[in-house]
């Protein structure tokens, strides 16, 4: 469970709740609560959050056409400059923009042959130390109203994740290698900091690109609003 929960206190939650016994009847003709009804509703209203109307979906259908900046964005992108794409996904084709794989994405500095991170991520759970500071990629689709960023809100606004990439990437023994090939090499054979080095007008061009992953129509639909309300 999120949030320190337990199955048994969100049972016990909804079943306590003055509207939800009465929900739960019309949707599966009981008012009992258990774990596996929870999940299912879960699921079945998962299932229908389908954002495909930004302004980069209609680019892709023909119906816009992207600004100069937002097309030197898209180049930056799918370059091995920029390198979004390896975990992010080419955007025409990989319309999650994600791979939902685990990646350490040079946060934090480490020194070589040294695994305690300040968070563990993945490693918590898998116990492997190779997977220690290793974070699951997020989707970019609707980025510009995530903020703040990265696992732990480190980062406030889309520049300050940008000029990470840009100039302060970190060093780490399980590194992802399409970081790890953006760090210089230190003089004992380990790695710097560094970064993609994009220049003032690249970076803002890759934060105008994804602001075209904003699907406003998405984030304004009313059957996505507030039930209690």
């Amino acid at each position: 469970m999120e949030m320190m929960e337990s199955w048994d206190r969100v049972e016990n939650k909804l079943k306590r709740h003055p509207e939800y016994p009465s929900m739960f009847e019309a949707a599966f003709g009981d008012q009992e609560i258990t774990k596996h009804l929870v999940t299912k509703a879960i699921a079945q209203f998962e299932r229908t959050l389908i954002s495909a109307d930004s302004k980069f979906d209609r680019y892709l259908r023909g119906e816009v056409n992207l600004t100069s900046s937002e097309r030197n964005g898209l180049i930056l992108y799918t370059s091995e400059k920029a390198d979004c794409f390896h975990c992010h996904g080419v955007p025409s084709s990989q319309v999650l923009l994600t791979d939902n794989r685990f990646h350490n994405n040079g946060l934090d500095s480490i020194g070589p042959n040294q695994f305690d991170f300040p968070d563990e991520g993945r490693g918590t759970i898998t116990g492997n130390k190779n997977d220690n500071g290793n974070f699951k990629t997020p989707t970019l689709r609707n980025v510009t109203l995530t903020a703040p960023y990265m696992h732990d809100g480190r980062f406030a606004t889309l520049k300050e994740v940008i000029d990470f990439y840009s100039d302060n990437l970190q060093p780490a023994p399980n590194v992802n290698p399409n970081i790890r090939k953006h760090l210089p090499p230190s003089a004992d054979g380990y790695f710097r900091t560094g970064g993609v080095n994009l220049t003032d007008q690249e970076k803002q061009d890759l934060i105008n690109f994804l602001k075209t992953f904003t699907d406003s129509s998405f984030i304004k639909n009313p059957q996505y609003s507030n039930p209690f309300k």
